[in-house]
């Protein structure tokens, strides 16, 4: 049985846990059937810098990206496009579990995805195997994300750049944003707010942070 949303949802829960910890915002925005395009799930913030989620339940689930052939297509045009390159580095992600213990390991997508063992011997990629150098553990993944180094993520700009490529040249989009959607905590009613590019997401998430943490004398966690 698959429990690929239950095991988004709970990422997203650990992330939000760590947001706290490290007193820092955190939202995450599914992008629904914008998958298609984008390659990814759902999209990270800590209000300021954003990263981009593709889950997958189990690692045996992470053979499943060769049947999409928009994905190949990112895989190839990432060989030759240096600049865009960086860009996923830092923002562009896959996470999965580990069977027996069900722990969870996050890696750059091109890193885990972008292989021979992926898409075959005669994809035209270079790389046999995923580079599990890059392979993090969910607690090391969300200290670099939220750490605002940048290792985990990009700028609104550098990431709306990204995105607008991958969703243009290599998923022929005719869209270079993608519309997101969250609700109204404020409300006293559920009430969905609906984006129509990231940049509104982040004006609103900014206008919606939520106050400081107050911290406990002598715990700070130094990112």
């Amino acid at each position: 049985m698959q429990h690929e949303q239950s095991f988004a949802d709970s990422f997203n829960s650990f992330m939000r846990s760590k947001a706290q910890q490290y007193g820092c915002s955190f939202h995450s925005f599914s992008v629904d059937g914008q998958d298609r395009d984008a390659g990814s799930d759902y999209v990270l913030t800590d209000a300021n810098r954003f990263a981009m989620v593709e889950f997958k339940y189990t690692s045996r689930d992470l053979l499943s990206e060769k049947n999409k052939p928009r994905r190949l297509v990112l895989c190839k045009k990432l060989l030759a496009r240096d600049d865009m390159r960086i860009l996923h580095d830092k923002c562009h992600f896959v996470s999965w579990t580990e069977p027996p213990t069900m722990s969870v390991r996050t890696n750059i997508y091109r890193h885990e995805i972008c292989t021979r063992a992926v898409f075959g011997a005669h994809c035209g990629l270079e790389a046999d195997l995923a580079n599990d150098a890059t392979r993090a553990q969910a607690a090391v993944f969300a200290e670099e994300f939220f750490s605002g180094a940048g290792i985990r993520s990009l700028s609104l700009n550098d990431f709306q750049t990204y995105v607008a490529w991958v969703m243009a040249e290599t998923s022929a989009s005719s869209n270079t944003t993608l519309e997101l959607l969250t609700h109204d905590p404020s409300a006293k009613e559920l009430t969905l707010v609906r984006f129509s590019s990231l940049s509104q997401a982040h004006s609103w998430v900014q206008s919606h942070l939520p106050p400081p943490p107050t911290r406990r004398r002598g715990h700070s966690h130094g990112i």
